[in-house]
């Protein structure tokens, strides 16, 4: 049988681990960029016509072709350099997916935590409210009380 504390301790490690896949994400994501940008002006930076011709203007393509932005003021124009575009776009989507996916599932995560912790916390002052009837109970029994009287939880209006 698990405790409540172990189902805790485990819900704190998921969402603890859910946080440091984040960083790690961010991570993967300016190294994709990093690489495909210094590809990219390989394939670009001697190409007749090119509009990528040094290690900023990549480094802002990549950017704008990852997060799917594409302002078209650089692109590439040689066959390998589409190649790494095409590369790149579909690496972007899916990290900036799975970034997004991993943060909705931590915010959702967090409010059944939440609900868990509401119902959990009524089912004990249920518990409470029944000990204190039957407390309340067995007191009235030892003692006389004028008829008409009725033992009432406190708060619950009655009496």
């Amino acid at each position: 049988m698990t405790s409540v504390a172990d189902d805790s301790d485990s819900a704190t490690l998921s969402r603890w681990e859910k946080r440091a896949e984040i960083p790690l994400m961010i991570g993967a994501f300016i190294f994709l960029a990093f690489c495909a940008a210094l590809a990219e002006l390989d394939a670009e930076r001697n190409a007749p016509d090119a509009s990528i011709v040094t290690f900023g203007d990549a480094l802002w393509w990549a950017a704008t072709t990852m997060t799917t932005v594409g302002y078209g003021d650089t692109y590439p124009v040689t066959g390998r350099g589409r190649l790494i575009a095409v590369a790149l776009m579909i690496g972007g989507i899916a990290l900036l997916g799975t970034v997004t996916a991993t943060l909705a599932s931590w915010l959702v995560e967090a409010v059944e935590n939440e609900r868990r912790d509401v119902v959990d916390l009524r089912a004990e002052l249920d518990a409470l409210h029944a000990k204190l009837d039957q407390s309340l109970r067995a007191e009235g029994s030892n003692t006389a009380r004028p008829p008409g009287q009725s033992v009432s939880r406190p708060g619950s209006g009655g009496g």
